[in-house]
């Protein structure tokens, strides 16, 4: 399986912070995945989901204008796109598009560190682990279940 870090919501200017990519290089570290390729790049910035209301957020055709991926040489069987926050999953799902696009017969999954989809007053629990899906829809929105 090849991680890939999901990129953040601008370019990434040389020597900045990239906090997936840190969390692809920790995971592999200690032996999950094979490799950590960074086969999407960010061209255009867009608002950040955590700073944005929900009706503000950048819908999956704005991610999908303002991110590129690259086609590897050698096309990975699994590929993990890795975020650091998921909030309603756009990002996610249109990284997981385009890698689909050059990688038409890999497996694609979604790992993040952090599920939220707003402030919630009264947390039960802070580690929650999920498995679940995002669904997208021709409006440019998603539905992620948890």
């Amino acid at each position: 399986m090849t991680l890939v870090p999901a990129p953040r919501s601008a370019p990434l200017p040389d020597g900045a912070l990239w906090p997936a990519k840190v969390i692809c290089d920790v995971l592999h570290e200690h032996g999950f995945g094979q490799d950590v390729q960074t086969y999407l790049t960010r061209t255009k910035a867009v608002p950040r989901s955590s700073n944005s209301p929900a009706a503000d957020r950048p819908l999956v055709p704005v991610h999908l204008d303002s991110i590129e991926a690259e086609r590897p040489f050698f096309v990975p069987d699994k590929v993990t796109i890795v975020d650091d926050v998921l909030t309603m999953g756009r990002t996610s799902f249109a990284c997981a598009e385009l890698l689909r696009a050059v990688c038409p017969d890999a497996e694609i999954r979604i790992f993040a560190m952090i599920r939220t989809q707003g402030l919630q007053d009264d947390i039960e629990k802070i580690v929650d682990p999920a498995t679940g899906i995002i669904v997208g829809y021709p409006s440019g929105k998603t539905h992620r279940d948890p």
